[in-house]
């Protein structure tokens, strides 16, 4: 229960940070649908997306996962069948959770490098994109892949009533799944840190991390973000922020933040979708994580970055 990892350590940012963020994107995604302007987002990004994989309405869903991976990869469900691995592969590869994000800017605040949120959203985006577009369906590329919905939308005033049954769906999903697992993480990982398995870990990564032209203090963090991703807060500590230039920092927050989904995405990925879909979506987000990092991270020290 105790140590740097437990749930009473980790238990309040729970409450103070997570808790709070799903219940704001859900009352705003909420609003979104019943006020039908979801509908006209879709509309109009659809001829966008469906060349890389996803349909339209599916960009409320990757949203969704902003707040919390797991109440949008249950929502999911209501996707069209050739289009949902592609959305729950953006959902755990490109939706920075509320832990993730917050993690992530904790980070760039501390190394007083706050001009790193848009170029970190960008490559964000822009990997989650090619990465779709490698693990979609060709079917969910055909131009058959059309809405069945109106072409033309018409906004409406939502009501409280619609609005708070829209979102006690994603609240109840939220708490009903992630948080008896974060509770379950948060004793695990404290177990893992009390018996030294976290250090061994982040040891012997320590020298791959080379391959991201990054330092090794970097490995630990990658390591606890696997677990869970505000783990990525190791990389504000004095002696390792200080040692990373500003490329390297966006390195190795998005390293940290895609490499692996956390254990509450993964664990929900299996129940929806099957473990044999979870294991080899573990796989290629790792592999093409991996890629985009080491990519960026010789790039720019090429470049002199």
């Amino acid at each position: 229960l105790a140590g740097d990892y437990g749930l009473l350590t980790m238990g309040p940012l729970l409450f103070v940070w997570a808790v709070p963020t799903v219940l704001v994107y859900s009352a705003l995604i909420s609003v979104y649908k019943a006020s039908g302007l979801a509908d006209r987002i879709g509309t109009a990004l659809h001829p966008l997306l469906r060349p890389v994989g996803l349909h339209g309405r599916d960009v409320t869903r990757v949203l969704m996962g902003f707040g919390c991976n797991v109440p949008a990869i249950v929502s999911t469900r209501s996707c069209a069948a050739c289009t949902r691995p592609t959305t729950v592969g953006a959902i755990s590869f490109g939706s920075a959770c509320s832990y993730q994000l917050g993690a992530t800017l904790a980070v760039f605040a501390a190394a007083g490098k706050s001009g790193l949120v848009v170029p970190y959203l960008a490559l964000l985006v822009a990997a989650t994109l090619v990465y779709t577009r490698l693990i979609s369906q060709p079917a969910a590329r055909s131009t058959l892949n059309t809405l069945l919905i109106e072409p033309r939308t018409f906004l409406t005033r939502p009501s409280f009533a619609a609005v708070g049954t829209e979102a006690r769906g994603t609240v109840w999903a939220f708490f009903r799944t992630a948080l008896p697992t974060f509770f379950a993480i948060a004793m695990v990982a404290s177990l893992l840190d009390w018996s030294g398995v976290l250090d061994a870990a982040g040891g012997l990564l320590a020298p791959a991390m080379a391959v991201f032209a990054l330092p090794a203090d970097a490995a630990m963090p990658t390591v606890l973000a696997a677990v869970r991703k505000d783990g990525i807060l190791l990389l504000a500590e004095a002696g390792t922020v200080a040692s990373l230039s500003a490329t390297q920092l966006l390195v190795a927050t998005f390293l940290a933040g895609t490499v692996l989904p956390c254990l509450v995405t993964a664990i929900t990925i299996g129940r929806e979708l099957g473990l044999r879909f979870a294991g080899r979506l573990v796989v290629q987000q790792s592999a093409f994580a991996v890629t985009v990092a080491a990519a960026v991270g010789w790039a720019s020290a090429a470049f002199g970055g």
